[in-house]
């Protein structure tokens, strides 16, 4: 048994969107649930089993830690189960797939100019497909760094330097990078996600504001009283 199986077994419960997944990062972030109501409360002194900084890759030249590792494995695997990378899972794609030998077998052994424009053709599409592999893992696991902190009540510095000025206009600081949008997190929409229907500037606002929230988050809101009793009050509506 690994010493992260615990831990593990609860991201991959999240990460497939099963019903217990905003229970499964509750538990992460240190909660206890009480068997009889099903409530969650957050004890005392309480440690949170997995943090957001867990699930950052190391810096450049720096050793990952094990638990990182295990958790990263844990997304991977958790994605898996569909062959949609070139063919190959991301596991394979990532992890196992040998890919100086398999792009010289996908050119029947030719390398340089002797590999025609159809061998060239494969090769670029198997590495498009890694590269799209690695940046599927990347959102996940920002994804996941997102809806810990958020249980946890960790609140990121905002990175697009865009400040209220007393007047209630954007005053925008800071040079491009400071504006770069973490991998895994939601960039901001250049079109609404709101139907054209819907014209009140307040329900506008709430609308783009639900598109902006993860699945945990979005499952958290639904269950919550204010949504349901909305519900109710908007069938009424004749």
């Amino acid at each position: 048994m690994s010493k992260f199986e615990n831990i593990t077994t609860r991201v991959d419960t999240y990460l497939k969107g099963m019903e217990s997944a905003l229970g499964s990062i509750k538990w992460l972030s240190g909660y206890r649930e009480n068997g009889r109501t099903g409530e969650w409360t957050l004890p005392k002194n309480a440690k949170a089993r997995l943090t957001s900084d867990d699930c950052r890759a190391p810096a450049k030249d720096a050793e990952p830690t094990k638990l990182y590792l295990a958790v990263r494995q844990s997304v991977v695997e958790s994605k898996s189960t569909h062959a949609k990378y070139d063919g190959f899972t991301m596991d394979q794609i990532l992890n196992t797939v040998d890919a100086a030998a398999y792009k010289l077998k996908l050119c029947d052994g030719n390398t340089g100019k002797k590999r025609t424009a159809a061998q060239v053709k494969r090769v670029k599409a198997f590495s498009a497909a890694k590269v799209k592999a690695a940046g599927d893992l990347g959102k996940y696991m920002g994804n996941l760094r997102r809806d810990l902190d958020t249980a946890q009540g960790i609140v990121k510095p905002q990175k697009d330097g865009k400040k209220k000025t007393a007047g209630g206009k954007d005053s925008t600081k800071g040079n491009t990078a400071d504006r770069e949008a973490e991998s895994g997190t939601t960039p901001e929409a250049k079109g609404s996600a709101v139907p054209h229907a819907i014209q009140h500037p307040t329900l506008v606002e709430l609308v783009n504001k639900l598109a902006q929230l993860s699945e945990v988050q979005q499952t958290a809101l639904a269950d919550h009283a204010v949504v349901q009793g909305m519900l109710k009050a908007l069938t009424a509506i004749k």
